[in-house]
């Protein structure tokens, strides 16, 4: 009997084993985005919007503004093809509201997808704002492989760069939820 409870025991920590490594992982209210690197986009309207320049690569919590909204999304998700309308209605209601435009910016990484698919899941849905492949999961790696799609808010201004606000899995709140939302951490500046 007591065998049988150690074998069970030793059972259980290494099925949970992984999945704590991978929970701590998981960007987390509080913590800084690490690891995330993206290619500089070739467009100079894309760049001007993000406020970079030229170059390889760069970190997200780099781009000009004050609040950053990431969505990790797959052009394969079923959730994320859903989705698309109610994230492009954010996009365009944060452009439109003088008190958000400029302040808060948007990207999207496709997840395990080539700039091919980035490329295809953009115009087939009519996205606005900047998507990044990431093909090799490098990314999605950073962020404890998270499911799709998953949103992070993270404060880009120059006294918190990178700091995890908010996490949200799957879908997205309604459009005036997540404005709100955006209005309570700017006002918190």
């Amino acid at each position: 009997m007591r065998t049988h409870c150690l074998q069970l025991a030793l059972a259980l920590v290494m099925f949970a084993l992984p999945a704590m490594v991978l929970a701590q992982k998981t960007p987390v209210v509080g913590q800084r985005l690490v690891g995330i690197r993206l290619d500089v986009p070739e467009t100079t309207e894309v760049r001007a919007y993000l406020g970079i320049t030229e170059g390889g690569s760069f970190d997200p919590s780099t781009i000009a503004g004050q609040l950053l909204i990431i969505e990790f999304f797959s052009m394969y998700c079923p959730h994320c093809q859903r989705e698309a309308p109610a994230v492009n209605r954010l996009y365009q209601a944060i452009e439109a509201s003088e008190a958000l435009r400029g302040r808060v910016k948007m990207i999207g990484i496709g997840v395990g997808n080539s700039a091919y698919e980035v490329d295809h899941f953009r115009k087939h849905y009519q996205i606005a704002f900047p998507l990044f492949p990431d093909e090799n999961f490098v990314v999605h790696q950073s962020v404890g492989e998270v499911r799709t799609p998953f949103f992070i808010i993270a404060d880009i201004g120059p006294s918190d760069r990178g700091r995890v606000l908010w996490t949200g899995a799957g879908n997205m709140d309604k459009v005036e939820t997540f404005i709100n939302r955006l209005n309570g951490f700017l006002s918190l500046d």
